[in-house]
């Protein structure tokens, strides 16, 4: 079974010859934003990537799978995102053998697919979360650009994102990393549709708790200051599987919003390129 593309044509171009032309301008706003003093990284656990329209987040999304780029290469990229539709069982693992995208086919990673389901019964396999799902589909041709080695991907969509099952999640992912090499990308966007300086506020403490692996911490902020983070369970996942990876922190690569894009500052949505390096 394949997963056809769902939002190709909408948040990122139908057609890989106009997709890469893209990249290649995306990529060249990046590059002018890209962090400079990362050339003694030797391995990270991942990042946090956006997921809106490429004109809008595309920036970010290039920084952070750039990151990617320059980690050793991976197995399986598990790719943890929101379920924004509500459809579909609390944590959807894809069921499909391979996503379509205008740049190819990648093939999903089954077997472990078939690991994480033996680790919890939170998890299914479900495509039906999956089938219009945009927040890990728009996640997927960036690692076709950037990536030069083949990979699989493991996708899965996040209904419920509570502390308990994102905990679960990230022990889980901790387990896998035992058997393969693995990356993780969770896909979320910040701050929805704030004034600027209210984003940039609240998004700033939100990202503070995330580089300082605060689980609990950043579950209170998201609470307290109704911070309209759309992908917390993915990146509290990714917080605790990189804790239990010996990793220490994280680090803001890119922070950014729609209002530069569209120059509309009183009301935008935050975006953010979040990297794990390890020690």
């Amino acid at each position: 079974m394949v997963r056809k593309e769902a939002v190709a044509g909408y948040f990122y171009p139908g057609r890989a010859e106009e997709l890469r032309r893209l990249f290649e301008e995306l990529s060249a706003s990046a590059s002018r934003v890209f962090p400079e003093n990362l050339s003694g990284l030797q391995d990270a656990s991942g990042v946090v990537s956006p997921h809106a329209g490429y004109i809008y987040s595309g920036v970010a999304a290039c920084v952070a799978h750039r990151f990617l780029a320059l980690l050793p290469p991976a197995q399986t990229i598990v790719l943890l995102g929101p379920n924004h539709r509500g459809v579909g069982r609390r944590v959807a693992i894809s069921n499909a053998e391979y996503w379509q995208t205008p740049l190819g086919q990648v093939p999903v990673d089954r077997e472990s697919a078939e690991f994480l389901l033996s680790c919890s019964s939170m998890f299914a396999l479900d495509e039906l979360a999956h089938r219009f799902e945009h927040s890990l589909e728009v996640q997927v041709p960036f690692l076709q650009y950037f990536l030069s080695y083949e990979f699989k991907i493991l996708p899965i969509a996040l209904l419920s994102q509570d502390r308990v099952t994102s905990e679960a999640l990230g022990e889980a992912l901790f387990a896998l990393s035992e058997k393969k090499r693995i990356l993780v990308v969770a896909s979320s966007d910040f701050s929805h549709y704030e004034p600027e300086a209210v984003a940039r506020t609240k998004d700033g403490e939100v990202i503070e708790r995330i580089c300082a692996l605060d689980v609990e911490g950043f579950y209170r902020v998201l609470r307290e200051k109704d911070v309209s983070v759309c992908g917390p369970g993915g990146i509290a996942a990714l917080l605790v599987y990189h804790k239990k990876r010996g990793g220490e922190r994280g680090e803001l690569l890119y922070y950014t919003h729609s209002g530069e894009v569209t120059g509309e500052r009183h009301q935008v949505v935050g975006y953010a390129a979040v990297a794990f390096p390890l020690p």
